[in-house]
């Protein structure tokens, strides 16, 4: 079912326009920019973009998917036409339903999409994008480039904040007001989707009768699942009431489900990429850290908040300190975390990391780094991509001196830049 949309390829934008702010305008622009097979309906113009534009679906050549683009009160005909034409797969962009009260159009749609089995993502929707065969088929100006990690919306806007931080993505799915097809459907297709390692989802509310089966599926699914639940308060649950007509829930019922789901909550946008970027990226085996660092001070902190998120720090066996302590000078820690010292260079931190990853005290590197005046944050980048016996996760600190070390490290490895967002982040880690 939700199959045949996202791996759509070709379209059909219902209410493509020649106005460059119009959002059937930027949908179309955004398919054909990138040699996506679509065409313009309008039946106010004869070419969108050098494209013979055609006035309606029945005049138009078959398509995989139609994108509904126009006014509310317009889209049962367009769903009409679609089972006079064949065909079985919409987006509706369009807002204007249950969420603004109007529940006789939102049963119309309903009704003439299950009479005639038409696939509907949304209404209220973004729409989606297929990163892997490049297809945008939303109203963003932002593509991610193809990753590994499904992100699935309640929110367009929440999509287009991610887009904005350039998180790599395997697909990204709007479900707006989730009329036929809800979280359970995209969690099904990209629990089997070969392209995605870790599945997230924004939520404000399970719709009315999908709760047994959002847990079905959430359970069925062998790949991480990570939830940012907004929604949580009166008013919050307010809000999303009139956002994407979701229904409110007592509170503390979405705890007991995402439980059941054994789905990992997180409290924030960042957050939720950034426990998806970890099991992205490595599997730990263990929850004992090894901590390597070239200040004190962070390796403190470091411990502080790891031990609060349940990560164990344990001391350095006498055999690995004796060891350590012919190749590091002689102020350094001779505990666990491993001070290196402030002017340690990048090759006395790889001295330590071959010979810390031959031991078995530890499940796990944590790399520190901040940026004095002997550091080499760069050189010390590539050391760490060295290390090939114990997974590793890294927090360079500071900004401009060591952002280029963050950006070749980033898609490669685990790395933060603040130690309190990666120790939250590893005590998410199950």
């Amino acid at each position: 079912m939700v199959k045949e949309v996202f791996e759509s390829k070709s379209f059909a934008v219902v209410g493509a326009s020649k106005e460059e702010h119009k959002v059937g305008h930027i949908i179309f622009k955004n398919l054909i920019s990138k040699g996506i097979n679509a065409i313009p309906i309008n039946n106010n113009a004869k070419e969108v973009l050098g494209k013979k534009c055609y006035k309606s679906l029945l005049e138009a050549p078959k398509v995989d998917c139609v994108i509904i683009a126009i006014p509310a009160e317009f889209v049962p005909q367009i769903l009409k036409d679609m089972a006079k034409k064949g065909l079985n797969n919409a987006i509706i962009i369009s807002a204007g339903f249950l969420e603004a009260g109007n529940k006789s159009l939102n049963d119309e749609i309903k009704k003439i999409s299950l009479d005639n089995k038409i696939n509907i993502m949304g209404p209220n929707s973004l729409g989606f994008m297929n990163p892997h065969n490049k297809v945008n088929a939303t109203f963003s100006d932002i593509m991610p480039k193809a990753g590994d990690i499904a992100f699935i919306s309640q929110s367009g806007a929440i999509g287009a904040t991610v887009f904005d931080k350039k998180i790599n993505l395997s697909g990204f799915i709007s479900i707006g007001n989730s009329l036929l097809v809800d979280f359970s459907y995209w969690i099904d297709y990209f629990s089997r989707d070969k392209n995605t390692k870790v599945i997230t989802i924004y939520i404000e509310s399970i719709g009315e009768n999908q709760g047994k089966r959002f847990i079905e599926s959430c359970k069925k699914c062998t790949k991480p699942i990570i939830a940012l639940k907004a929604g949580k308060s009166y008013l919050g649950n307010k809000a999303a009431s009139s956002h994407t007509a979701a229904l409110a829930s007592p509170q503390g019922v979405y705890e007991g489900i995402f439980k059941q789901a054994g789905i990992i909550e997180v409290d924030s946008i960042r957050e939720l990429f950034d426990v998806a970027n970890l099991y992205s990226k490595i599997k730990l085996s263990g929850k004992s850290a090894c901590i390597v660092t070239n200040a004190g001070g962070p390796g403190v902190l470091c411990s502080d908040y790891l031990t609060r998120d349940s990560i164990d720090i344990p001391e350095l066996p006498k055999k690995v300190s004796d060891k350590l302590s012919e190749i590091l000078p002689n102020g350094w820690s001779k505990n666990n975390p491993v001070d290196v010292l402030g002017d340690a260079n990048a090759d006395l931190y790889l001295k330590t990391f071959k010979m810390l990853e031959k031991e078995n005290f530890f499940d796990f590197f944590i790399v520190l780094l901040t940026p004095q005046y002997m550091t080499e944050p760069d050189e010390t980048a590539d050391a760490i991509l060295k290390i090939n016996k114990k997974p590793v996760i890294a927090c360079f600190m500071g900004g401009e001196k060591v952002k280029p070390a963050i950006d070749k490290l980033k898609d490669k490895i685990p790395v933060f830049d603040e130690l309190k967002d990666m120790a939250q982040s590893i005590g998410k880690i199950r």
